[in-house]
Formats: C-alpha cells, sequence, structure tokens
C-alpha cells in the first residue's frame, strides 16, 4: 500500500502543466531566463487579466473584492503571528539539522531556493558586477530570511557572501540556528539572528534589504495581506520578495497534507492547515497591490523516493514567486 501511494505521489507531483499569471503592469522588465538546466523559466509572455480564461479565474471586480476584505479591518488590531504555527516549529528546534529527520525536505529545497535567489539577483541586477563571477556573488547584498527556523536557508546564502538576518518568532529555533552558525566561520560572521515577528522587526529596522526570502511561511501566517505589506516596507526600491509556499487547491491538500503528512509520514502529522494555503493568484494580486511587479511564477514538485525537488510548470501544489520592489 505505501509503494502505491508513493507511486502514485511521484505521478502526481511530478506529472501535468500549468499555465499561469502574472502582473502585466510592466511587462518591460521581464526577461528570459534559466537559473540551471533543470530551473525554473523567467517570465518572457505576460497574459493579462481577460486575455485568458484560464488565467482569469478572478475578475478585476473579484480582486478588489479580496483587497477590500483584507482591508476593512483596522492593521493595528491585526498579526501574522499565530501562536499554534509557532509552537509547531519551536518542538521541532531539536531536529532542524537532522538531515534525515523531519527537516529533510527542506535541506533538499535548497537546491532550489538557493539557485532561485542566487541567480534572481544577478539578473535582475541587485548583484554587484564585481562579484557575480566569483564564489560570493551575493557579497555586499543584505537579506532577511523571515520565518527562518535553524538558519537552514540563511546559512547557504551566508556562504554566497550575503549579509543574513534570520528572523523567527521562536526563541528555540533562534537558539539552535546560532550555536550552528558558530560552528562554520565561513557563517558566523555574515549570520545575525533575532527573535520577534516581521511586524515587530519593520517597526525597528533602520536598514532597508536588498531581498526578502519566506520560504514555506505564508501557510502558517494569519492575514498573508498584511504579511506582504509588512516585509515591503523592508525591502528597498528596485530589491526583491522570493517566496515559496502551497496553492490552495484540492491538489495541494490531497499532496502536501493527506499523503505527505498521514501515508508518507514526510511530516509531522498536523504541520499545514489546509484554510491557510494562498490562492497563486490572490499572492500575486496582494504583490501587485504592495507595489511588486511579478518576475517570476513556476511550479515546485518533490519526489519522496529520492528526496530531490524539480522546477515543473505546475504551480498546482508547490510554487515559487520572485518579485521586484517597483522604484
Amino acid at each position: 500500500m505505501t509503494t502505491i501511494l508513493r507511486r502514485n505521489l511521484t505521478g502526481m507531483l511530478l506529472g501535468g502543466v500549468h499555465r499561469f499569471w502574472v502582473p502585466a503592469s510592466q511587462p518591460h522588465i521581464y526577461n528570459a531566463i534559466i537559473l540551471k538546466k533543470e530551473a525554473a523559466t523567467y517570465v518572457t509572455r505576460v497574459t493579462p487579466q481577460g486575455e485568458s480564461s484560464e488565467s482569469t479565474q478572478s475578475s478585476s471586480s473579484s480582486s478588489d473584492d479580496i483587497f477590500n476584505k483584507h482591508s476593512n479591518s483596522d492593521k493595528t488590531e491585526r498579526s501574522t503571528y499565530v501562536e499554534e504555527e509557532v509552537a509547531k516549529f519551536r518542538y521541532m528546534s531539536d531536529s532542524w539539522w537532522d538531515i534525515n529527520g523531519d527537516c529533510k525536505p527542506l535541506h533538499s529545497l535548497n537546491r532550489l531556493r538557493v539557485s532561485l535567489m542566487r541567480e534572481g539577483l544577478v539578473q535582475c541586477g541587485t548583484a554587484k558586477m564585481e562579484y557575480i563571477s566569483g564564489p560570493q556573488p551575493l557579497t555586499g547584498l543584505k537579506i532577511l530570511d523571515v520565518g527562518s527556523g535553524g538558519g537552514i536557508l540563511c546559512e547557504p546564502l551566508a556562504r554566497l557572501g550575503a549579509k543574513v538576518v534570520g528572523l523567527d518568532a521562536a526563541e528555540e529555533n533562534v537558539n539552535v540556528a546560532q550555536l550552528h552558525a558558530e560552528q562554520d566561520p565561513r557563517v558566523q560572521h555574515n549570520v545575525q539572528y533575532v527573535c520577534g515577528t516581521v511586524e515587530e522587526h519593520a517597526e525597528v529596522t533602520k536598514d532597508q534589504y536588498d531581498a526578502v526570502v519566506a520560504s514555506e511561511v505564508l501557510e502558517h501566517v494569519n492575514h498573508p495581506d498584511l504579511f506582504i505589506q509588512t516585509c515591503a516596507q523592508i525591502v528597498k526600491p528596485g530589491g526583491s520578495i522570493f517566496l515559496t509556499t502551497l496553492n490552495k487547491t484540492v491538489g495541494a491538500w490531497v499532496g502536501a497534507v493527506a499523503i505527505a503528512e498521514y501515508a508518507l509520514h514526510l511530516l509531522p502529522p498536523g504541520t499545514h492547515d489546509w484554510n491557510k494555503f494562498v490562492p497563486r493568484q490572490e499572492l500575486l494580486f496582494i504583490l501587485e497591490k504592495n507595489g511588486f511587479v511579478t518576475r517570476m511564477v513556476h511550479g515546485m514538485a518533490y519526489n519522496p523516493l529520492n528526496n530531490e525537488w524539480y522546477w515543473i510548470p505546475n504551480t498546482a501544489i508547490n510554487y515559487a514567486v520572485h518579485a521586484i520592489k517597483e522604484s
């Protein structure tokens, strides 16, 4: 039975093609590049709302309804923090660096998300020309990793030369991350860990970031619109935001919850709440409302048989977004 489920999961995650929509407000910035042989293709063809029945699942009026729905309540009374969600990762604090433990898929995901950020920052001109051909192409850049956990993503970015701030709401995770960073001289001077929420960090930080990354975080916060709005406040004009998350589809529930958590036990049961998944179209709309131009949208697939992630056109389950804040 387990073998059959694994085969079905692999076929579901790796199969299919799905078209995607991106904002067309500034089509001149879209460039065609390939990150790697297997990696994501940056957008070359913009499909404005209204041209394709598949890409117009919500009309401009319904998009406005979405935004107004999120904007009606007083933002001073809202927070992205969810104690129950933070607690899930607080209890994982002793397993962040166990590459065969609960975080095994996250370690594997670095192959995609690190290359996404490295090549994205190079191609959009944020990375400094004098470093892009060397071993540390992100030298001189300041990056914020929101929901950094044990520092799994912070450390490889630091090794690429970036000054990385890892932000996490669980003190246990911050302590683990700091201890691990101290073991590597290539990392310890380039990483700083902070305990708190993104709203708290936005209130006290004075420096704006060249890039903000929130990888596998959006599906664990309240009010994703407020989360993106807050991130927008601390990204420099022309800076980038990188997001990876789960689409709000039946396929995402089957793949990420029913199979990954309960059938194959790739993650602890209860890790994900489907109600918090963010529809791709809604996320792109929220980004545009907050001054971002989407540069790349692509699907991601995980094969548990070989513990590898792949870029795919299908965004029905996992997807990644790179957007640039307008100057």
